[in-house]
């Protein structure tokens, strides 16, 4: 079952202990102290989108930075407070739990800066790294934790778009039908459509975050449209 989330309200306090294996890294990290109100920040789904649309300067910029933080891992602290928001609330839209988003959240910071020193600039922004790494913690809870649904975070925009994309325009119960459609989805599928047409990644990018080439990533999102069509068509006779 899919569903739409609506909103978030409260403050949340969440103290990070990484439980680092270098003492370097425990000494810079182990105590970001991160205090911030999430007061609807799920309401504003892809807020935080912009991340992935930098010019060619800005994500040079933050090579930069994590080149130092591959140096001195003080430097990753403004990587993290940049990000920490986007990435929590891209898990919580999927998982729908505060506290386990939480910890999934310190989980994917402590295994980027584990993995910081493999870090290899491959002109897309860091940001990018980032959320292959948190793609690859979800679809592994996902993966551990069959029982739990996946839900998906739309805005009324998102389900115009993909209409669009299915060449349908003039549907009464758009929110019916769209649910419909997820739902005859595996959520590998899914998650091509939410990369694509409700985050507005380009397909070099959907490639690098699921391991795949970029014509490949094309080929297979327009492979789900395909099969999105002819769904549609089917509950719309």
């Amino acid at each position: 079952m899919y569903h739409l989330y609506t909103s978030l309200s409260g403050y949340y306090l969440f103290f990070i202990d990484w439980y680092l294996y270098q003492q370097k890294w425990r000494d810079a990290l182990s105590s970001f102290l991160l205090v911030f109100s999430p007061t609807h920040l799920l309401a504003r789904a892809f807020v935080f989108s912009m991340a992935h649309h930098k010019s060619e300067d800005e994500i040079r910029a933050e090579y930069e930075i994590v080149q130092k933080a591959q140096q001195n891992p003080q430097f990753f602290a403004p990587l993290y407070e940049k990000y920490y928001d986007a990435i929590f609330v891209y898990i919580n839209r999927r998982i729908e739990d505060e506290e386990l988003t939480a910890d999934m959240t310190a989980q994917v910071f402590y295994k980027c800066l584990k993995s910081l020193q493999k870090y290899d600039f491959q002109g897309v922004p860091f940001s990018a790294w980032l959320f292959r790494i948190t793609i690859n913690e979800i679809n592994q809870f996902f993966k551990q934790q069959q029982s739990k649904q996946r839900a998906v975070s739309l805005k009324e925009k998102h389900i115009n778009i993909l209409f669009e994309e299915l060449q349908h325009h003039d549907v009464a119960d758009k929110h019916d039908i769209v649910t419909k459609l997820l739902e005859s989805l595996d959520s590998e599928d899914v998650q091509f459509l939410e990369l694509r047409f409700f985050e507005d990644r380009s397909f070099k990018e959907i490639g690098f975050l699921l391991g795949l080439t970029e014509v490949n990533a094309k080929v297979k999102t327009y492979r789900i449209l395909a099969k999105l069509k002819e769904k549609a068509a089917q509950l719309m006779r």
